[in-house]
């Protein structure tokens, strides 16, 4: 059957979106949304578009590179790897939302970013700076985090769990709302609310709200601690939530959401702090405010910032 002018523009339409949202200038995003909200038949003429498997072979021959992080001055999502891979998450609202079609995607945030993508199952992540994480369609309930820190707050089903693998460590979610870090061999776990259950089977061992665990690699033993269910993934909100961190703690949260590095001239020793730094602003303005509320000086190495306490020199 004859396709009228009126389905000619809008496949027209839809592979010029295509195209020019790979594109490394590209920056109107805002355009692109607004577009796909129009009208019902968009987002399925969009996703028709990559379908196409003879046009899509001659998207991917001119793909460009991902953009360095200087070339995204907002913040937004990129899936590492060819054209319809990154294609295959579209942008709603803002938020990314991945299509159950797709091949697997690896997703990754550049230092200083963060991002949120919402899963086909209703489960939402929150990705912090300098993250990648893994995910397939085929698999909607499970996510593999390869680095960085993720807040996972996840669409509760007892008969099919949420999954996160992790350092070769499986975590399974037996409630809501948690977060990871995995840095190199270290992973940390933290619940904030419901329950996860860590290496579900002999020896496992089931997290509830405000409990921790850490290990600091693939054979030790994992040590359990204890913290405030609110400050547990408070970055995802703009915020980080303390209560009486250690030096080495608040530098390493810095670093993340600043995408600078954060160094300590000590590290163990813990701050008399509880309360709430706001990351909004530049990270010199961060900086400035955290310094009194912390009882430490920021002092500019150049890359970054050396942290120390407020009374004594940098060593």
């Amino acid at each position: 059957m004859a396709m009228s002018a009126q389905d000619l523009e809008l496949r027209e339409a839809a592979r010029s979106w295509a195209i020019r949202v790979q594109e490394t200038a590209f920056d109107d995003w805002d355009g692109f949304t607004s577009w796909l909200e129009r009208d019902p038949s968009h987002l399925p003429a969009y996703e028709a578009a990559l379908a196409d498997e003879a046009w899509a072979i001659d998207l991917l021959s001119s793909a460009p590179a991902v953009p360095a992080p200087e070339a995204q001055p907002r913040r937004r999502w990129w899936v590492a790897g060819s054209a319809a891979a990154a294609a295959a998450v579209a942008v709603i609202g803002g938020w990314a939302v991945l299509d159950r079609d797709a091949p697997a995607q690896q997703i990754a945030t550049v230092p200083g970013e963060h991002r949120t993508i919402d899963l086909a199952d209703g489960t939402r992540l929150a990705l912090n700076g300098s993250t990648r994480v893994t995910i397939d369609p085929d698999t909607p309930r499970q996510v593999v985090l390869e680095r960085g820190e993720a807040r996972f707050e996840v669409r509760h089903d007892a008969s099919d769990p949420f999954v996160v693998l992790s350092g070769g460590t499986r975590l399974v979610d037996a409630g809501t709302i948690f977060n990871v870090v995995q840095d190199g061999d270290t992973i940390e776990v933290g619940v904030a609310e419901g329950a996860v259950i860590y290496q579900p089977g002999t020896g496992e061992v089931r997290l509830a709200p405000g409990d921790t665990l850490r290990r600091s690699g693939k054979d030790a033993k994992p040590v359990l601690g204890r913290a405030n269910p609110q400050t547990i993934g408070s970055w995802a909100s703009g915020e980080l939530q303390y209560d009486e961190p250690s030096l080495d703690e608040v530098a390493r949260d810095l670093t993340r959401s600043l995408g600078r590095p954060v160094r300590t001239t000590r590290g163990a020793e813990r701050i008399s702090f509880t309360g709430t730094l706001m990351l909004r602003g530049t990270p010199e303005e961060v900086l400035a405010r955290a310094e009194p509320l912390l009882g430490v000086k920021f002092t500019a190495n150049g890359e970054g910032w050396t942290m120390s306490p407020a009374h004594g020199p940098p060593r």
